[in-house]
């Protein structure tokens, strides 16, 4: 300080708007943090619809680059991880699948075409002690909606009862398959694709 400068003290009355300011910026930063989350779900279930849409038409490199936009905003999103594991899938890399599908179904425990298509891959690669978990899951989802399907909807419920009596067949407990197919007779007393024709059901299933 130069001798004889003298230091006269910041008026009050520029500290105080100096807080407001910085009162009224952290509202606004915080406004706009909320307005972000709140419209989170909106943006990405408008960018899987595109991700669909490209699909429906087989534009695969566009629909998994919209998959992939999904996923930077909401990594946990178990439609996004279950139309990536449809591409993957649908383009031939089923390692890719798998990964997208147990993906899926960890986030949504609840997405039962994820936990059917995935149980189906694992029944096809000769892995049916794989697929019964995901078969369950969808038995046990699904059970309430049983002889409510739509005509045109396929009945998971129903497919994957036929796919667990495959699978405990292969595995030998003959036990759970005889408990299996009484649940069969139970819920749907005129179907008779037990065992064998079973397989038929793979190709109902949604490919996505």
């Amino acid at each position: 300080m130069a001798e004889g400068q003298v230091i006269y003290p910041r008026p009050r009355r520029d500290r105080q708007e100096c807080r407001e300011l910085i009162a009224n910026g952290s509202y606004s930063v915080i406004l706009v943090v909320i307005a972000l989350i709140a419209i989170r779900p909106l943006m990405v279930r408008h960018i899987l619809d595109r991700a669909e849409a490209y699909s429906v038409f087989r534009q695969y490199d566009d629909a998994k680059r919209q998959c992939d936009k999904a996923l930077l905003i909401d990594g946990d999103n178990g439609h996004a991880w279950y139309l990536l594991a449809c591409l993957h899938k649908a383009r031939g890399e089923l390692d890719a699948a798998y990964g997208a599908y147990q993906k899926s179904t960890e986030a949504d425990p609840t997405n039962v075409p994820a936990s059917f298509e995935l149980a189906v891959m694992y029944v096809k690669d000769g892995q049916p002690q794989q697929a019964v978990p995901y078969f369950e899951q969808v038995r046990q989802a699904e059970a309430g909606r049983a002889n409510q399907y739509a005509p045109d909807e396929f009945a998971y419920h129903r497919a994957a009862l036929d796919m667990l009596v495959m699978c405990y067949e292969k595995l030998g407990d003959e036990t759970k398959a005889k408990f299996t197919r009484e649940e069969l007779r139970v819920y749907y007393p005129h179907h008779t694709q037990l065992g064998e024709p079973a397989k038929a059901t793979v190709t109902g299933a949604r490919s996505g």
